[in-house]
């Protein structure tokens, strides 16, 4: 469960994403509910099987096109969480005029926001109000907040901005935040392989000892995430994972174009999300 010592979050709240790749299939939109019911499945899967995922694990889903499946995965006691921001919008948009009238949809929220360090600062103070604002809200309800942070790469080389730039403006974002107040339980970050880019963001991450840190996926394959997964293993702060296109996108989409059976497409999950705990376990007891 969120708010255990570990974080296996199966995240399923992708929403443009799919939109997109409907779209350009000429497959109704309708059709997108489908797959966040084998996401729900595959999840409820893995928790009969495990007692870490019955332990650690939780979902994140939309309500915009899972609203029944998250009630459906609540009523069989999971964990499950929503997201806060209007789905590919930067910068940082509420989809509605009142976001905060009414209680959150699961037991946890999650935002997304995209930062540099070199963003115009009214954006980033901008961007840095309605992390509080929205700070505010998780408190009265008593709802753990993921606060995703995505760092652009911009002109600089992929390998030296993924080993050095990035985890350097992560970590500056972090403490930006913090001189505001802003202290989500949990920050969920872009891996690295550098251990000195991790070792500057943990020790960010760690000037509030209560926040920890969990790592998203990007739709990686299963080796860099090991690779991530074994250096973030090493931070004080880190707590596990919320990966999500890593195990549905592929047997998903398969499903979609009718080139697999909905049987078989659970199956694969479970087991891809299965492995990725396995994967964790073995980086944080090596």
């Amino acid at each position: 469960m969120l708010g255990s010592e570990r974080v296996y979050m199966l995240a399923g709240d992708h929403r443009w994403q799919w939109e997109q790749f409907c779209d350009e299939r000429r497959i109704d939109r309708a059709r997108i509910p489908d797959v966040k019911g084998l996401i729900v499945d595959a999840f409820l899967q893995a928790r009969r099987r495990s007692s870490d995922v019955r332990q650690s694990g939780s979902l994140l889903l939309d309500p915009q096109y899972s609203s029944a499946h998250i009630a459906r995965a609540r009523q069989a006691g999971a964990a499950v969480g929503a997201p806060a921001e209007q789905a590919g919008a930067f910068p940082l948009e509420w989809p509605s005029a009142t976001p905060f009238a009414a209680p959150p949809p699961g037991s946890f929220v999650k935002v997304l926001v995209k930062d540099r360090i070199d963003y115009a600062g009214a954006l980033r103070d901008a961007q840095f109000e309605k992390l509080k604002a929205l700070q505010q809200w998780c408190r009265a309800s008593a709802a753990p907040l993921v606060i995703e942070v995505l760092v652009p790469r911009d002109k600089e080389p992929e390998q030296t901005f993924d080993e050095t730039e990035r985890p350097a403006m992560l970590a500056q974002t972090i403490g930006d935040a913090y001189q505001r107040g802003i202290e989500p339980e949990y920050w969920k970050i872009e891996g690295t392989t550098s251990a000195a880019g991790a070792a500057a963001v943990d020790r960010a991450i760690a000037e509030r000892p209560a926040c920890r840190q969990i790592i998203l996926g990007k739709a990686a394959d299963p080796s860099l995430i090991a690779r991530w997964f074994a250096t973030a293993a090493k931070s004080s702060s880190a707590s596990g994972f919320a990966i999500g296109r890593s195990v549905f996108w592929s047997p998903c989409c398969r499903f979609l174009e009718g080139q697999s059976r909905a049987a078989d497409a659970i199956d694969e999950m479970t087991a891809t999300y299965l492995s990725l705990v396995d994967l964790w376990r073995a980086a944080v007891t090596s």
